[in-house]
């Protein structure tokens, strides 16, 4: 890819991250400060409620649950009921979102050696769960292709053609697997964690492509998100099965994202080809203008040559007619070498020749004469010798 090709794709998603950033900043901006707000106004009624606390032993308090909040822990409610965030379940679902690059942040290692481990464990698990996710993309590419050949051949009876066929196929191969891995699992979320449509299709969208923001992570019990419930219970392998539906879901968007990448290459392919036809077209046509050109010009300077060529045929023959020798021709001054004659294919068409050898001024006339020395006519006005072939 050429670097001016690599500028404009640069300065093109720096300009989609402004409008995204101007974006996010107009909706989420007034709500944050709405919450300020609300925390302030808050805390101040909990301080007039409660003389007993002050403003200081407030703000540790608030510390300590946002330090838990953190490190996962919801602090409502009686800890005791809870279960822990790092059994072998959620530890499992960790490990999934890690070598995933998900990385819902809800949990993380606190301790040194949770960290040293974390760091080794992502660099040989995320190459590895590369490899585990190409093959299953080309297994679900592969199966997904056998049905799209079999509707191909339903729509082939329709005497459709060829690229709206594709076009109808693929569409419907990316309905068939939103409605698999994105709508089905969206309904399942709804259902089991009580978040409403808008959050579960949220939470489906923010884990398959990666983004795992964490406000929402399933099987949490409410942990850390908005509209959870905190009377849940899982079983111990839901969690493990989520992780088995983000697998999968990912390697069908790897699909997806793989299908779309191929048809910016062929369409990338064929404009390069229709601009390489066009260039082939331009420089026919640049050379075939460049031959008219140059054979007009030769053309033009034959003729050219040949009207020399009798001019100075004429001037031959008026010089023999008129006695005039090269001798006499070298004896004359540039001016008395003066030739005035009019000059044309056939002599005989001017059988009237004059011989002016008097010094009177301005008897040469020019009458429409070509002047074959190159000289100017001001010499005739200098009383010189001046040979005139007149038209009438």
């Amino acid at each position: 890819m050429r670097w001016k090709t690599v500028s404009a794709i640069f300065f093109l998603v720096v300009l989609y991250l402004i409008i995204g950033a101007t974006v996010f900043q107009a909706l989420e901006q007034p709500y944050e400060s709405s919450q300020k707000l609300t925390i302030l106004a808050e805390k101040l009624k909990f301080l007039t409620m409660h003389s007993c606390v002050n403003s200081t032993e407030l703000e540790d308090l608030v510390k300590q649950v946002v330090s838990a909040v953190r490190a996962g822990v919801n602090p409502s409610g009686s800890l005791s009921n809870q279960t822990s965030l790092w059994d072998l379940s959620s530890s499992f679902f960790f490990a999934g979102t890690v070598i995933t690059t998900i990385g819902f942040g809800n949990i993380s290692p606190r301790t040194e050696g949770g960290r040293i481990f974390c760091m080794l464990y992502a660099l040989l698990g995320i190459p590895l769960f590369g490899f585990l996710l190409a093959g299953v993309g080309d297994q679900l590419g592969t199966i997904f292709g056998k049905g799209i050949a079999k509707v191909e051949k339903m729509i082939v009876k329709w005497n459709v053609s060829q690229t709206k066929i594709r076009v109808i196929s693929t569409l419907l191969f990316i309905l068939f697997g939103c409605l698999i891995f994105v709508a089905l699992p969206a309904v399942i979320f709804k259902h089991i964690e009580g978040w409403s449509t808008l959050e579960s299709i949220y939470f489906v969208v923010i884990t398959l492509t990666t983004i795992g923001f964490g406000d929402f992570v399933a099987g949490e019990k409410g942990h850390l998100t908005e509209g959870g419930s905190e009377n849940l219970e899982y079983l111990d392998y839901y969690k493990p099965v989520v992780w088995f539906w983000i697998l999968v879901g990912l390697a069908y968007f790897a699909a997806v994202l793989s299908m779309i990448g191929d048809w910016f290459r062929v369409i990338s392919k064929k404009t390069k080809e229709e601009v390489g036809e066009f260039r082939a077209h331009a420089a026919e046509w640049t050379a075939n203008v460049s031959a008219e050109f140059k054979e007009t010009r030769r053309r033009l300077s034959v003729d050219i040559y040949d009207k020399f060529q009798r001019a100075a045929s004429i001037k031959r023959k008026l010089s023999s007619e008129l006695g005039i020798n090269a001798t006499m021709n070298q004896e004359m001054t540039p001016g008395k070498r003066t030739l005035s004659a009019n000059l044309c294919e056939d002599k005989e068409t001017y059988p009237s020749l004059t011989l002016s050898l008097s010094p009177v001024p301005g008897a040469l006339t020019r009458n429409g004469s070509l002047y074959l020395n190159g000289l100017s006519p001001d010499y005739a006005d200098r009383q010189e010798i001046a040979i005139i072939e007149n038209l009438k």
